[in-house]
């Protein structure tokens, strides 16, 4: 896994030390900001006056990639202490601490925060919990600004109708994974 473009494109980052965290992989992470890249320029948006929430962050590498693409600061939440810890093992390794905000927080225990994320990407264990609980969750705690663009990383087997409640503006496969980008309202 590593650093797929910008600043720090290259770097090699840590990995998880067992399947218990899922890293999205490099050709999806192309994929991915290849479609923001697309929807952010369709919007007339700035990426690097953007903040970033990483939730569920694992290595914490879809954030670092937005970091290292120069989005002005990135927020990482994971209930993991292990990822947490990983996060900012990667952090470290290219000094970008002071780009971060890193919390181990259970999305069911979420308060209301100062950050307020225009793009962010969620990739919650697969089949464990309800999206609409994690969006509710997220909103409620004031961590997401309207018109924000959510990327959610799924299994490819979830049944579209789960998620007939977002504004979906483009969907992709790769691999087992199923990627769909949407517009908070």
């Amino acid at each position: 896994m590593r650093i797929i473009s910008g600043k720090y494109r290259g770097t090699k980052l840590f990995l998880p030390p067992d399947d218990l965290i899922r890293p999205t992989s490099d050709r999806a992470k192309e994929m991915v900001f290849s479609t923001l890249n697309s929807i952010i320029l369709k919007k007339k948006l700035n990426f690097d006056d953007m903040k970033v929430l990483d939730f569920f962050c694992g290595t914490g590498g879809f954030g670092i990639e937005c970091i290292s693409r120069g989005f002005k600061k990135v927020c990482f939440i994971d209930n993991s202490k292990i990822a947490i810890d990983l996060t900012k093992k990667n952090l470290n390794l290219i000094k970008a601490q002071k780009f971060a905000e890193i919390y181990n927080l259970d999305f069911r225990n979420l308060k209301f925060t100062p950050f307020r994320a225009d793009i962010f990407f969620l990739d919650p264990p697969y089949n464990k919990f309800k999206i609409s609980e994690i969006l509710k969750s997220i909103i409620n705690a004031g961590l997401i600004n309207k018109k924000s663009i959510g990327v959610l990383e799924l299994p490819k087997s979830t049944l579209q109708n789960e998620l007939s409640f977002l504004s979906i503006i483009k969907e992709k496969k790769v691999s087992n994974s199923l990627f769909l980008f949407f517009e908070i309202n």
